[in-house]
Protein backbone atom coordinates (compact mmCIF):
# COMPACT_ATOMS: atom_id res chain seq x y z
CA UNK A 1 0.00 0.00 0.00
CA UNK A 2 1.42 3.63 0.07
CA UNK A 3 3.14 5.11 2.67
CA UNK A 4 2.83 8.09 4.76
CA UNK A 5 6.05 9.23 6.43
CA UNK A 6 6.74 5.68 8.55
CA UNK A 7 3.19 4.45 8.03
CA UNK A 8 2.26 2.18 5.17
CA UNK A 9 -1.71 2.56 4.37
CA UNK A 10 -3.30 -1.47 4.39
CA UNK A 11 -6.89 0.04 4.05
CA UNK A 12 -9.47 2.62 4.88
CA UNK A 13 -11.49 1.80 7.86
CA UNK A 14 -13.82 5.09 8.26
CA UNK A 15 -14.44 8.45 6.89
CA UNK A 16 -16.35 11.76 7.82
CA UNK A 17 -16.87 14.92 7.38
CA UNK A 18 -13.62 16.31 8.86
CA UNK A 19 -11.26 13.41 7.56
CA UNK A 20 -10.14 9.53 7.01
CA UNK A 21 -9.43 6.32 8.84
CA UNK A 22 -7.12 4.08 7.28
CA UNK A 23 -5.28 0.81 9.02
CA UNK A 24 -1.71 0.80 8.66
CA UNK A 25 1.54 -0.37 10.03
CA UNK A 26 4.30 1.54 11.98
CA UNK A 27 7.54 -0.06 10.43
CA UNK A 28 9.69 1.26 13.26
CA UNK A 29 8.22 -0.74 16.05
CA UNK A 30 6.17 -2.99 14.06
CA UNK A 31 2.80 -2.67 15.37
CA UNK A 32 -0.38 -1.83 13.69
CA UNK A 33 -2.29 1.30 14.18
CA UNK A 34 -5.17 3.43 13.30
CA UNK A 35 -3.96 6.36 10.73
CA UNK A 36 -6.55 9.40 11.18
CA UNK A 37 -5.97 12.04 8.11
CA UNK A 38 -7.48 15.54 8.53
CA UNK A 39 -9.85 15.51 5.13
CA UNK A 40 -8.22 17.48 1.90
CA UNK A 41 -10.48 20.36 1.75
CA UNK A 42 -9.84 21.24 5.49
CA UNK A 43 -6.24 20.61 5.37
CA UNK A 44 -4.77 23.91 4.89
CA UNK A 45 -7.66 25.36 7.76
CA UNK A 46 -6.08 26.46 10.71
CA UNK A 47 -8.89 25.96 12.99
CA UNK A 48 -8.92 22.83 12.16
CA UNK A 49 -5.24 21.98 12.28
CA UNK A 50 -5.79 23.59 15.66
CA UNK A 51 -8.51 20.93 16.43
CA UNK A 52 -6.68 17.89 15.51
CA UNK A 53 -3.44 18.72 17.33
CA UNK A 54 -6.01 19.55 20.33
CA UNK A 55 -7.46 15.85 19.60
CA UNK A 56 -4.32 14.22 19.68
CA UNK A 57 -3.38 16.47 22.87
CA UNK A 58 -6.52 15.64 24.82
CA UNK A 59 -6.36 11.48 24.24
CA UNK A 60 -2.93 11.48 24.60
CA UNK A 61 -3.60 13.10 28.09
CA UNK A 62 -5.80 10.23 29.30
CA UNK A 63 -4.66 6.74 29.94
CA UNK A 64 -7.65 4.29 30.50
CA UNK A 65 -8.10 1.09 29.27
CA UNK A 66 -11.84 2.28 27.85
CA UNK A 67 -10.17 5.25 26.38
CA UNK A 68 -8.00 4.74 22.99
CA UNK A 69 -4.49 5.55 23.35
CA UNK A 70 -2.85 7.97 21.16
CA UNK A 71 1.11 7.29 19.60
CA UNK A 72 1.43 10.22 18.01
CA UNK A 73 0.78 13.32 16.18
CA UNK A 74 3.01 13.82 12.98
CA UNK A 75 2.88 16.62 10.51
CA UNK A 76 4.26 14.85 6.90
CA UNK A 77 4.55 17.15 4.17
CA UNK A 78 2.34 20.11 5.04
CA UNK A 79 -0.37 16.96 6.52
CA UNK A 80 -1.09 16.09 9.80
CA UNK A 81 -2.32 12.53 11.37
CA UNK A 82 -2.65 11.02 14.18
CA UNK A 83 -1.82 7.94 14.70
CA UNK A 84 -3.48 5.72 17.77
CA UNK A 85 -4.34 2.36 18.70
CA UNK A 86 -6.41 -0.05 16.62
CA UNK A 87 -9.32 -1.30 17.82
CA UNK A 88 -10.29 -4.59 16.54
CA UNK A 89 -14.08 -5.12 16.71
CA UNK A 90 -17.14 -3.35 16.03
CA UNK A 91 -19.29 0.14 17.33
CA UNK A 92 -21.94 0.51 19.78
CA UNK A 93 -23.92 1.49 16.68
CA UNK A 94 -23.52 -0.89 14.64
CA UNK A 95 -24.17 -3.10 17.25
CA UNK A 96 -27.53 -1.14 18.03
CA UNK A 97 -28.40 -1.63 14.88
CA UNK A 98 -28.31 -5.25 14.90
CA UNK A 99 -31.05 -7.11 15.29
CA UNK A 100 -30.05 -8.70 18.77
CA UNK A 101 -30.74 -6.59 21.78
CA UNK A 102 -28.32 -6.84 24.94
CA UNK A 103 -29.29 -8.80 27.93
CA UNK A 104 -29.78 -7.13 31.31
CA UNK A 105 -25.96 -7.94 32.10
CA UNK A 106 -24.81 -6.73 28.92
CA UNK A 107 -26.44 -3.43 29.41
CA UNK A 108 -25.17 -2.99 33.11
CA UNK A 109 -21.93 -3.94 32.64
CA UNK A 110 -21.77 -1.99 28.99
CA UNK A 111 -23.23 1.19 31.33
CA UNK A 112 -20.27 1.03 34.04
CA UNK A 113 -17.33 0.18 31.77
CA UNK A 114 -18.17 3.56 29.81
CA UNK A 115 -19.12 5.61 32.47
CA UNK A 116 -15.73 4.05 33.88
CA UNK A 117 -14.16 5.68 30.65
CA UNK A 118 -15.68 8.84 31.05
CA UNK A 119 -15.08 9.70 34.74
CA UNK A 120 -11.40 9.32 33.96
CA UNK A 121 -11.86 11.90 31.29
CA UNK A 122 -13.30 14.20 33.20
CA UNK A 123 -11.01 13.72 36.20
CA UNK A 124 -8.55 14.99 33.80
CA UNK A 125 -11.01 17.76 33.41
CA UNK A 126 -11.64 16.66 29.87
CA UNK A 127 -15.34 17.03 28.16
CA UNK A 128 -15.71 15.13 25.50
CA UNK A 129 -18.65 16.64 23.79
CA UNK A 130 -19.62 13.71 21.04
CA UNK A 131 -20.30 10.84 22.70
CA UNK A 132 -22.45 8.61 20.74
CA UNK A 133 -22.69 4.87 19.89
CA UNK A 134 -20.46 5.57 16.66
CA UNK A 135 -17.85 6.76 18.93
CA UNK A 136 -17.41 3.62 21.21
CA UNK A 137 -15.91 0.67 19.77
CA UNK A 138 -16.31 -2.95 21.64
CA UNK A 139 -13.52 -4.65 21.01
CA UNK A 140 -12.95 -8.53 19.91
CA UNK A 141 -12.61 -9.50 23.85
CA UNK A 142 -15.69 -7.52 25.12
CA UNK A 143 -13.68 -4.47 26.15
CA UNK A 144 -14.92 -0.92 25.30
CA UNK A 145 -12.95 2.16 23.92
CA UNK A 146 -14.01 5.51 22.97
CA UNK A 147 -12.84 7.24 20.20
CA UNK A 148 -12.59 9.98 18.47
CA UNK A 149 -11.86 13.38 20.99
CA UNK A 150 -11.60 15.85 17.79
CA UNK A 151 -14.38 18.20 19.75
CA UNK A 152 -12.91 17.63 23.02
CA UNK A 153 -12.44 20.84 25.24
CA UNK A 154 -10.30 21.05 28.01
CA UNK A 155 -11.89 22.71 31.20
CA UNK A 156 -10.25 25.29 33.60
CA UNK A 157 -7.45 24.17 35.25
CA UNK A 158 -6.29 21.33 32.79
CA UNK A 159 -2.86 21.15 31.19
CA UNK A 160 -4.33 21.36 27.53
CA UNK A 161 -6.80 24.62 28.68
CA UNK A 162 -6.58 27.08 26.16
CA UNK A 163 -8.77 29.36 24.00
CA UNK A 164 -11.48 27.64 21.91
CA UNK A 165 -11.09 26.81 18.38
CA UNK A 166 -14.69 26.87 18.38
CA UNK A 167 -16.58 30.49 17.16
CA UNK A 168 -18.49 31.70 20.56
CA UNK A 169 -22.26 30.34 19.94
CA UNK A 170 -21.70 27.83 17.59
CA UNK A 171 -23.26 24.40 17.84
CA UNK A 172 -20.80 21.74 17.69
CA UNK A 173 -21.34 17.60 18.28
CA UNK A 174 -23.99 15.56 17.02
CA UNK A 175 -27.46 16.94 17.52
CA UNK A 176 -29.15 14.09 18.75
CA UNK A 177 -26.87 12.96 21.33
CA UNK A 178 -26.49 16.82 22.73
CA UNK A 179 -27.43 18.32 26.01
CA UNK A 180 -29.55 21.07 26.26
CA UNK A 181 -27.28 23.98 26.73
CA UNK A 182 -24.82 22.37 24.08
CA UNK A 183 -27.69 22.50 21.04
CA UNK A 184 -28.14 26.05 22.54
CA UNK A 185 -24.40 26.93 21.91
CA UNK A 186 -23.87 27.49 25.10
CA UNK A 187 -20.41 26.59 26.94
CA UNK A 188 -20.63 23.25 28.17
CA UNK A 189 -19.42 20.95 30.95
CA UNK A 190 -19.23 17.38 32.10
CA UNK A 191 -22.74 17.04 32.80
CA UNK A 192 -23.42 17.19 28.81
CA UNK A 193 -21.53 14.06 28.58
CA UNK A 194 -23.09 12.67 31.22
CA UNK A 195 -26.49 13.76 29.27
CA UNK A 196 -25.15 12.28 25.67
CA UNK A 197 -23.89 8.89 28.24
CA UNK A 198 -28.06 8.93 29.00
CA UNK A 199 -28.92 8.74 25.41
CA UNK A 200 -26.51 6.35 24.09
CA UNK A 201 -27.17 3.68 27.05
CA UNK A 202 -31.29 4.26 26.43
CA UNK A 203 -30.67 3.78 22.78
CA UNK A 204 -28.46 0.66 23.17
CA UNK A 205 -30.65 -1.12 25.94
CA UNK A 206 -34.02 -0.36 23.81
CA UNK A 207 -32.78 -0.23 20.10
CA UNK A 208 -34.47 3.05 19.66
CA UNK A 209 -33.62 6.90 20.22
CA UNK A 210 -35.16 8.26 23.56
CA UNK A 211 -36.37 11.32 21.19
Amino acid sequence: GATVGTYTIVREIGRGGMGRVYLATDAPLGRTVALKALAPHLVRDPRQRERVRREARAAAALTHPGICTVYALEEIDGDLYIASEFVDGRTLGEEIRSDRRPSADEILSTARDLAAALASAHAANIVHRDLKPDNVMRARDGRLKILDFGLARAEPGSTDAAPSVTEPGAIIGTPAYMAPEQLNGETVGARADVFSYGVLLYEYACGVHPF
